[in-house]
């Protein structure tokens, strides 16, 4: 009985851990406004970056997602990093934000509801979603070299969106 609850309890997992389209979200951005996640996604393609000040790989990411947002902005799409610190963390993230010249948004979740809503496994944990709201691509981690996987998932996503018009 105990392996069949436990049997159940993993394939139930595997299910949740599938998720292929993004759940309702609130989110509260850095400069201090909110904003739900759909209304970011509807406008065009998101890559989203789950971070944290503490996550060497996740910092050295960021950089390249940097890149990526300025590289792509004029065709529609948008990097959102949502930082996992703790509340008490938060003027540490605007000010490393702000010192790093960072031109993507960034919202924060000390909470972590978010990360998990999404079944998020490691740091940094990125999303690809299209304007549907439909998980296209997901990634655990961070070595370089990810940020070219990242940049042809990109084109692939802005390359079908330009077919389809």
């Amino acid at each position: 009985m105990i392996r069949l609850i436990v049997l159940s309890g993993l394939i139930l997992n595997f299910l949740i851990a599938q998720i292929d389209q993004i759940p309702a979200i609130k989110l509260k951005l850095a400069d201090g406004s909110e904003t739900a996640l759909e209304e970011i996604y509807h406008t065009g393609p998101v890559l989203i970056d789950f971070w944290a000040l503490w996550c060497a790989p996740c910092l050295k990411a960021m950089r390249h997602l940097d890149d990526l947002q300025e590289k792509y902005r004029d065709q529609g799409l948008t990097i959102l990093g949502i930082n996992l610190d703790t509340e008490r963390s938060q003027s540490k993230v605007r000010s490393y934000i702000r010192s790093k010249g960072y031109g993507f948004t960034v919202a924060l979740d000390p909470s972590q509801k978010s990360y998990r809503r999404l079944n998020g496994t490691a740091m940094p944990f990125t999303l690809l979603v299209n304007s549907t709201g439909k998980i296209v691509y997901r990634h655990s981690g961070y070595v370089p070299g990810d940020e070219k996987i990242f940049d042809t998932e990109i084109q692939s996503i802005l390359s079908s969106l330009e077919q389809s018009q």
